[in-house]
């Protein structure tokens, strides 16, 4: 299987990092191929242009889209690594989504409305960070909002089947080395149980 590990988060050295890395570890440790995609680090452009837009004939996808595309064609896996700011991805990440996954990739458009996912068949996973604990993220709704609006969302247009969203809650700068080892196990373990 091939992995496409698909980080945002704009430190070189993150607790975010940290969860893509022991991930990509774990599979390849698996024998599995993984990708590590640093959107930060390929200073991918999160913004929509005007001729990626269809309005009466087909998209023209930029080259960096292109590219992006070509590295994933294989991907059996995607995993999105981020953290949740305001409720939701970076914006960097839903650019990503937005400019790489749409038509021609992740669906075809129907003229009568509605999609043709051209990802079936395909997994998508999803390791965040919060500063805020997991038990306020869901009393507050901001949990179920970020499931539905984005991997939800992701998965109904493109076929992807949801196989996890973990969220890693109370993270900040001075947060105890065995609750980062834990998060490490847990990352492996998760793993180990889907592949």
């Amino acid at each position: 299987m091939k992995h496409a590990v698909i980080l945002a988060h704009p430190r070189p050295r993150s607790f975010t990092r940290l969860l893509a890395e022991t991930y990509a570890a774990a599979v390849r440790d698996r024998g599995q191929q993984a990708d590590l995609v640093d959107l930060y680090a390929i200073g991918f452009d999160p913004r929509l242009q005007a001729e990626e837009i269809a309005s009466g004939g087909p998209a023209t996808p930029a080259t960096d889209v292109q590219a992006e595309r070509a590295r994933l064609k294989d991907a059996d896996v995607f995993c999105l690594v981020y953290p949740i700011w305001f409720g939701g991805p970076p914006a960097i990440l839903k650019g990503y989504v937005e400019r790489v996954f749409t038509a021609g990739f992740g669906y075809r458009s129907i003229k009568s409305g509605g999609t043709d996912p051209l990802l079936k068949g395909r997994k998508l996973l999803s390791l965040t960070a919060s500063g805020s604990e997991n038990t306020w993220l869901v009393e507050s709704g901001g949990w179920e909002a970020v499931r539905k609006s984005f991997d939800h969302r992701i998965a109904g247009a493109t076929g992807l089947e949801v196989l996890d969203h973990v969220n890693f809650g109370g993270v900040d700068a001075d947060m105890d080395p065995a609750r980062v080892q834990e998060a490490v196990d847990g990352v492996r373990a998760l793993v180990e149980e889907l592949f």
